[in-house]
């Protein structure tokens, strides 16, 4: 039904065998999976040796007949994960990517045509560095609001992955974003997503991608902005729904509490949780109760958000000192 490379025969990421290697995780998303590998089957790879590395995380639905289908059009390699946890999955396939660029993406991100080629060029154009992003636009279901889908909103970059952080190619500051970017393989050993963090089964703390990026490039090495490659992600009807966008801040808010800062610590602290912290949470929840009562849809949403971020930031906290005093 699936193909997996045997156990003692992972590549030496010091002498890839292939241009690229490109590796998402999937689960229980059959009809969307179809579409995205469609879109794979689309790639100009004239002249590029590439591969798809597609992990099975315990779907149970059509997702294995889907794969199995796409092998006849894909150079596809299908692994199977049963923990779940997209990490878990992720560093469960790193040991059998055969690429010189590792490109990381997810099941619901629909690559444009030339975005391999992109990537590779691009590559080639800065040598010495290794992570490079590509532009990654929603791509949103109908009904969406005109406010909610413009680039103005300013959460839209962690509800729906949005990131086109210059127009040109080029250095920046905040590192890629999950539905699509690309590392070197020779910058791979030693790094590994944080299991911890990101998509799981129940609420979970956001941020696995960040801490990966971040640790490789606290070895010296930048992010590149890569416009040309383009992808486009799919945002799922429930995903411009109050709960989910409240959901997502919270998880953000999470996150937080494990990517490193620059902020100067806190000097007085209430069971783990920043004095501050806890003033700014109530401040917040204060505009949004206000807000509940007199604002519009949009108002009500965007001070919810900012009070579901500083929430989340302050529960994780107060989790985190909980277990630190148990062990």
């Amino acid at each position: 039904m699936s193909k997996q490379s045997p156990p003692g025969n992972a590549p030496d990421h010091a002498s890839a065998t292939l241009d690229a290697s490109i590796i998402f995780a999937t689960r229980d998303r059959a009809a969307q999976l179809h579409r995205t590998l469609a879109a794979y089957e689309a790639l100009d790879t004239q002249g590029l040796r590439w591969e798809l590395l597609v992990i099975d995380n315990a779907s149970k639905d059509e997702t294995p007949a889907v794969l199995q289908a796409a092998t006849a059009h894909l150079p596809l390699t299908t692994l199977y994960v049963a923990e779940g946890g997209q990490n878990r999955a992720r560093n469960a396939a790193l040991e059998y990517l055969r690429g010189e660029l590792v490109i990381f993406t997810d099941d619901d991100v629909i690559p444009d045509r030339n975005c391999l080629q992109a990537y590779v060029a691009a590559a080639a154009r800065w040598p010495d560095e290794v992570i490079f992003g590509a532009r990654i636009e929603p791509l949103f279901p109908p009904g969406t609001p005109d406010w909610m889908g413009n680039a103005a909103f300013q959460f839209g970059t962690t509800a729906f992955a949005r990131y086109a952080p210059r127009i040109d190619e080029g250095v920046v500051k905040t590192h890629p974003y999950g539905p699509s970017f690309a590392v070197r393989s020779r910058a791979l050993p030693g790094h590994r997503f944080p299991e911890n963090l990101g998509p799981q089964a129940g609420s979970y703390a956001m941020g696995g991608e960040a801490a990966f990026l971040r640790g490789i490039a606290a070895r010296g090495h930048r992010y590149i902005h890569v416009p040309s490659a383009h992808v486009q992600h799919v945002v799922r009807p429930e995903q411009i729904c109050d709960g989910w966008l409240l959901q997502r801040a919270r998880n953000k808010g999470r996150g937080q509490v494990y990517l490193p800062s620059r902020r100067k610590p806190a000097s007085v602290h209430i069971q783990g949780v920043p004095l501050k912290l806890m003033l700014s949470v109530g401040r917040a929840c204060a505009r949004y109760h206000a807000a509940r009562l007199f604002g519009s849809r949009r108002r009500r949403i965007e001070y919810a958000i900012t009070y579901q971020l500083r929430l989340g930031h302050a529960i994780e906290l107060r989790q985190k000192h909980i277990r630190q005093r148990q062990e």
